[in-house]
């Protein structure tokens, strides 16, 4: 069943090194129990992203026209007084939920965060608010079982260089995102589709 989420979403021909870096960890993780948001190669962006919240008061597909566009219009509110800015993400980890790249500076993102979740509890209560991200990351490959991670970490960390990439926020993307499960590895895939972009600072660079 779709969910509404809303995603930082790297992009190609302006944050290519994070999509570099993300690329990297793909073949390094072949035989792990993880499956990648991202494809090792191509220009594609896959469904690599950095979420800000989950609505989690309904399905997507509760979410008629008149609430979508109450929940844009009220992150654009909210948005408008934070101006785009450039962070950093990496170094690439494997952890209980599979590889992330760790965000910082972070102080930024968490401002984006923290007006993102301010606009849905303001039109959506505080039922919608149930997810708990931690610090700011982008997830590149999902655990679709368990292991040890400490030969994977030892990998991505002899391997890949550079170990860093800039990211430039200029925009969130509010998205409909469905978990289906895949049989051939017993786990699970999303897949993603648009249903807003919201700049930053009132207007697009």
């Amino acid at each position: 069943m779709p969910v509404l989420h809303v995603y930082v979403l790297p992009r190609p021909g302006v944050d290519d090194g994070v999509l570099s870096l993300a690329r990297s960890c793909v073949p390094l993780a072949e035989g792990y129990p993880v499956g990648p948001q991202i494809s090792a190669t191509g220009d594609d962006a896959g469904l690599l992203h950095g979420t800000l919240e989950m609505l989690a008061d309904a399905p997507a597909t509760a979410y008629d026209e008149t609430a979508r566009q109450q929940l844009v219009e009220a992150l654009g509110a909210k948005l408008a007084g934070i101006a785009p800015f450039t962070t950093e993400v990496g170094p690439p980890l494997a952890n209980i939920a599979g590889v992330v790249l760790d965000l910082w500076p972070e102080a930024e993102f968490e401002k984006v965060r923290e007006a993102t979740r301010t606009a849905i509890r303001e039109v959506r209560g505080e039922a919608a608010l149930q997810h708990q991200g931690g610090r700011g990351h982008f997830s590149v490959l999902y655990a679709d079982g368990t292991g040890s991670s400490d030969q994977l970490n030892s990998r991505l960390r002899n391997e890949i260089t550079p170990r860093r990439a800039p990211l430039y926020v200029d925009r969130v993307h509010l998205v409909s995102v469905t978990w289906t499960e895949d049989e051939a590895s017993g786990g699970w895939r999303m897949s993603m589709e648009s249903v807003a972009e919201i700049p930053l600072g009132g207007s697009f660079r």
